[in-house]
């Protein structure tokens, strides 16, 4: 973790803080080449709302926020104070820590007390700058990070657009000018995000996918009555929220707007525009569809096996087929006529898939799919990200988030009208009369 050659009060000495920065700043600077800081910068949380997270989640780092913030000069001293004689805190010093497994909610909280060690905006903002400098040594970032209204990001591969208005997001829209590709948008209420589906959210996730995906089933199976292949079952899972290999995505620009404007007030918000290519695109029926929505029929292990032979360039697609025939057995199982001979990359790539509109929330919302295989590279889908004829990210920022939902609204595009089911619907008119 190279950011703890850089002096920050001392903390740097700290294992546990170098590795929620780096999870934090470094890892979205690096991999998507921005982060949004704004409410670091401004101070925006505040102890009660940081108490009550850290509490929900049992965590030990809620001693954080049960005093006064130190002054920086004292950062040090107060964080070894609360935390000696943890183990799990106060471990090796010599050698950054890889195993200290930290939540989202506290690599969040332990970056947020570190700023607060700083009282005035301009001071965070050179000390964001500063531990940004250091990071051409160790990457290919050969660009200094720059800052704008608290976003930092790298300008050799971003653009950033901040809009806060409907026109000015058509504006950003019409600089996207795709070249024989189809165009899909997803948007969340926090710019931060990391794009990767559910599943590979948690370490646990991951490795129980066959577990969750079969204990759903077994658990409400009158749900699944209709669901007559994997992909369907998927589809009905991640409608529910079960951690799944999807991503929800849409072919309507305002709809993905309305969601990088509903689920998250504070911060920015961000659309995630992709160009496809149209042999990425695939109708639910495709054998690829097939083959990557039979992985969760899989437990982890013999997942990794497949992606250790799809991976090695001795195994030609030949012995591959060879290796695997437990995947060509279960995709048969609903598709007797499938072709014994699936590609290497097959299992290794995500595809975009147009969703059937067999239900009235994914027809209102216009709802495609992204579906991933087994590869784990950071880059798997930020290669379809849309780029501009520099190369550059086109990267939508979203402010103003409440205003810009009420314009949403008079445009039709509401909750009320995504989410059609009565119960959503009563929500939304209740909500109108508060």
């Amino acid at each position: 973790m190279f950011f703890f050659f850089f002096n920050f009060f001392g903390l740097e000495n700290e294992p546990v803080v170098r590795k929620a920065f780096y999870n934090f700043c470094f890892e979205k600077i690096l991999y998507d080449g921005y982060l949004d800081m704004s409410s670091f910068l401004d101070g925006s949380f505040s102890k009660e709302e940081m108490r009550y997270r850290l509490a929900v989640e049992r965590s030990i780092y809620i001693k954080l926020y049960q005093e006064d913030y130190p002054d920086k000069n004292n950062a040090q001293q107060t964080w070894q104070r609360l935390f000696q004689g943890n183990e799990r805190v106060m471990e090796d010093r010599i050698e950054p820590s890889v195993t200290t497994e930290l939540s989202m909610t506290e690599i969040e909280a332990i970056v947020y007390w570190v700023y607060m060690t700083m009282k005035e905006r301009t001071e965070r903002v050179d000390f964001t700058l500063e531990l940004f400098s250091n990071i051409k040594e160790f990457s290919n970032i050969n660009h200094l990070i720059v800052e704008k209204d608290g976003v930092f990001y790298n300008s050799e591969t971003v653009e950033i657009n901040i809009v806060s208005t409907i026109a000015k997001f058509s504006s950003a829209l019409a600089k996207i000018k795709p070249k024989d590709e189809m165009l899909f948008f997803r948007g969340h209420g926090d710019a931060n995000y990391t794009l990767k589906p559910s599943i590979y959210r948690r370490q646990e996730w991951m490795k129980s996918e066959r577990e969750m995906y079969n204990d759903l089933q077994i658990r409400c199976p009158e749900d699944f009555e209709k669901c007559h292949s994997h992909l369907e079952k998927l589809v009905e899972m991640q409608h529910y929220g079960l951690p799944t290999r999807m991503l929800d995505i849409t072919q309507n620009p305002l709809v993905a707007l309305y969601f990088a404007c509903e689920s998250k007030t504070r911060g920015y918000g961000e659309v995630i525009v992709f160009a496809v290519g149209k042999e990425k695109v695939k109708y639910p029926q495709s054998d690829t569809a097939s083959i990557l929505a039979s992985l969760p029929a899989f437990d982890y292990n013999t997942q990794q096996t497949f992606k250790g032979l799809a991976t090695d360039r001795s195994v030609t697609d030949e012995m591959f087929n060879e290796r695997i025939k437990r995947l060509l057995h279960e995709i048969r199982l609903e598709k007797p006529a499938f072709n014994a001979e699936i590609r290497k990359e097959d299992v290794l790539n995500s595809i975009f898939i147009l969703a059937l509109r067999n239900n009235r929330r994914i027809t209102k919302q216009e709802g495609a799919f992204i579906l991933t295989g087994l590869a784990e590279s950071v880059d798997q889908l930020d290669k379809f990200r849309y780029r501009n004829r520099e190369r550059k990210k086109i990267i939508i920022l979203i402010k103003d988030k409440d205003k810009m939902l009420e314009k949403l609204s008079d445009l039709s595009i509401n909750r009320a009208t995504l989410f059609p089911e009565i119960d959503c619907v009563a929500e939304y008119i209740k909500n109108q009369y508060v």
